[in-house]
């Protein structure tokens, strides 16, 4: 009986290992996804409206000097425009932060749940 005993505490063991193992690894799958979609949708995407709205700047300069207006820095759709990316830089920045935490998050100790 003793080696049914010690047979059964081995493979208990196993399994607890295993299932350990398996948390962890799901656990850093979800920590990557999660830094993977900030870095390259989130982050891609306000790059995209940066990049559009120097393109509506440009435009608007390029109009100005066309027609033979002065370019004012006052002028108040550029100075939209200038607000309307540094504010966007301020989010890719707070995003900068998430992925930097999310890095540096720990996996659950076992037992308890998963993210």
């Amino acid at each position: 009986m003793a080696l049914i005993e010690e047979l059964k505490k081995k493979t208990e063991e196993g399994f607890k290992t295993i299932k350990e193992t398996a948390q962890d690894f799901a656990f850093n799958v979800e920590k990557h996804a999660k830094i993977g979609k900030k870095k390259f949708v989130d982050i891609t995407k306000l790059k995209r409206e940066i990049q559009h709205l120097y393109t509506e700047m440009g435009r608007h300069v390029y109009m100005e000097i066309t027609y033979g207006r002065d370019i004012k820095k006052d002028d108040p759709y550029l100075k939209e425009r200038v607000l309307q990316i540094g504010q966007l830089e301020m989010e890719i920045k707070d995003i900068e932060e998430e992925i930097e935490d999310i890095k540096k998050t720990l996996p659950p100790t076992h037992g308890d749940e998963i993210l």
